[in-house]
């Protein structure tokens, strides 16, 4: 029975050559998914507390935007056994993965 790893990467572009590693190590296409991190859709009530928190953090509005500011992804990887995963997180951990 598999299980599903996931793994955060600080960039886009380590998840993808992080993907492509494990696609040339021998995982198969269907086993690995790529989800690059999107900004959630403003509403109303996020916004105002949001805009009220802003202020109170340091550095301010500009510092609270960047700090939300997610330009990387995460890879998931359905593996098999406990090899598989050690394997798996070798390869991502040299792409600079950490856990989800």
């Amino acid at each position: 029975m598999s299980r599903t790893i996931h793994r955060n990467f600080p960039q886009q572009s380590d998840a993808e050559s992080a993907r492509s590693a494990l696609l040339s190590g021998g995982f198969p296409l269907a086993s690995v998914k790529l989800t690059r991190h999107a900004e959630l859709p403003p509403s109303v009530a996020t916004s105002a507390v949001g805009n009220l928190l802003d202020a109170l953090t340091p550095g301010g509005p500009a510092a609270a935007a960047a700090a939300r500011h997610r330009a990387g992804a995460m890879l998931s990887v359905d593996v098999y056994d406990d090899d598989e995963r050690d394997k798996a997180d070798a390869i991502m951990a040299g792409f600079g993965a950490t856990e989800a």
